[in-house]
C-alpha cells in the first residue's frame, strides 16, 4: 500500500464515527448454515436429444414405407 493510499484510509476512518444505540440491545446474528434452495426439476432427456430421437425415428418409419 502506497503512502497516498495509507493518508486516504485515515482519513476515511476518521470520518467513520460508531453510532451505538444507548437504550435497548445490540444485535449481531452470524449464521454459519448453509441455504438450500428449492429443488428445480431437470428434463431426463436434453432438447437435442429428443430431436435426434425423433430424426431417427422419422427416418425408420420413412424406410418401412419404401419397403
Amino acid at each position: 500500500m502506497s503512502a497516498v493510499e495509507a493518508a486516504v484510509l485515515r482519513k476515511v476512518n476518521e470520518k467513520i464515527d460508531l453510532i451505538e444505540p444507548t437504550t435497548g440491545k445490540l444485535f449481531f446474528e452470524h449464521k454459519t448454515e448453509l441455504v438450500f434452495c428449492r429443488p428445480h426439476l431437470m428434463p431426463l432427456k436434453t432438447q437435442a436429444l429428443e430431436r435426434l430421437e425423433e430424426m431417427h425415428r422419422e427416418t425408420a418409419r420413412q424406410l418401412q414405407k419404401k419397403r
